[in-house]
């Protein structure tokens, strides 16, 4: 069976007023409609999802999902994860860490804003608790970012997602190969290798996983050094790479799993 069930969150983390006048990137800002927009073209299928959100989003989850298969989970997002958040703040504060920056990269929000960079570094532990918690039914499960389908076009016409990942691998799609850099370099320069809007594995490898994302969070962060998720996956290949499988995609085009990883494709 080739149906893979999907795990996804949203919080509000303020983006929506992260705008220009503030000093930051135009790109960067994102109100809570275009979230719930994107995410309105990924309901559409029919594929089992888990969805870990804030009270206030659960009726309209609710209501982009219909009666396919979800299961949505109550998350207090600003009263828990302190320890993490801590963590992660401690580092963003640092003088020295903030130093260490390349001046083109000082905007980005994984080195000012620690609710981002939280938001990032759960997603493995979301879909961990979800298996624990038994609302998962396939083999396959999929981490797939909250606002994925940018496009309804996206989803490439499909309605139910199959597809026969390797069971054995935790698959992950790269943008570049490494080349033997610098962790440091890497985290200062925002230099992305692997992307972070789609991780899918067997549900015997995500706890397994889980830990490795976590033992490199407290690796970084007992050298005073933090990133979003994008380099935590990056090392995580690196110290495990028999455990990984890389799929390549497109500087241009991450989003492309219903497309090149479909089992109904042309």
């Amino acid at each position: 069976m080739n149906e893979i069930s999907i795990v996804t969150a949203f919080f509000d983390i303020g983006r929506g007023d992260w705008t220009p006048d503030k000093g930051l990137p135009h790109y960067l800002q994102r109100t809570n409609d275009t979230y719930f927009e994107r995410f309105g073209h990924m309901a559409k299928l029919e594929n089992e999802m888990v969805v870990y959100t804030s009270e206030e989003f659960v009726d309209t989850i609710r209501k982009l999902r219909g009666n396919k298969p979800t299961q949505i989970m109550v998350v207090d997002f600003e009263n828990s994860f302190e320890l993490l958040r801590e963590r992660v703040a401690t580092v963003q504060n640092n003088a020295d860490y903030q130093s260490k920056i390349n001046p083109s990269q000082v905007a980005n929000p994984e080195y000012w804003n620690a609710d981002y960079v939280v938001v990032n570094l759960l997603k493995s532990s979301f879909v961990s608790k979800a298996i624990q918690e038994k609302y998962i039914n396939n083999d396959l499960v999929a981490w797939l970012d909250f606002g994925y389908c940018r496009e309804e076009s996206t989803l490439n016409n499909i309605t139910t997602w199959k597809y026969p990942f390797n069971k054995e691998k935790i698959h992950m799609f790269n943008i570049k190969d490494y080349d033997g850099k610098n962790i440091e370099d890497i985290i200062f320069n925002n230099d992305v290798h692997i992307t972070g809007p789609c991780i899918v594995a067997s549900k015997d490898l995500w706890p397994k996983f889980e830990y490795i994302i976590q033992s490199h969070i407290k690796l970084l962060a007992d050298n005073n050094l933090m990133d979003d998720d994008q380099t935590l996956l990056l090392m995580s290949s690196l110290s495990n790479p028999n455990l990984f499988e890389l799929h390549r995609v497109s500087t241009d085009d991450w989003f492309v799993v219903f497309r090149d990883y479909n089992e109904d494709k042309d």
